[in-house]
């Protein structure tokens, strides 16, 4: 996949990894609008979760990944210091979005 910003920039990922059992999660989140504090959606998420990369977790499945940049916009992220640290696939992801009213 290649992604292009403006004159010059592109962004690619290539990946390659053996697919395993996934995780489901639940989470349910508030966001709160910052300019009415007291107004906020309610996001009700519900996941596929399969962790293909963790350096903290000893876990590598990645079989291949390129992850890259170039041009002006990412000269800076991509200086040749960077560390890839975690991989994860979301086979599928669900969400809800409820207003206050709604969310009861």
């Amino acid at each position: 996949m290649e992604s292009r910003r403006g004159e010059g920039d592109l962004g690619k990922l290539e990946l390659q990894f053996a697919r395993r059992a996934t995780t489901r999660t639940k989470l349910e989140a508030k966001v709160y609008l910052a300019m009415k504090p007291d107004f906020y959606r309610l996001y009700r998420i519900e996941a596929a979760v399969d962790v293909v990369r963790s350096a903290d977790g000893g876990t590598d499945r990645g079989q291949k990944y390129i992850f890259k940049g170039s041009g002006p916009r990412f000269r800076a992220l991509f200086d040749g210091s960077e560390q890839l640290v975690s991989i994860t696939s979301f086979p599928w992801f669900s969400r809800q979005a409820f207003l206050p009213a709604q969310a009861k």
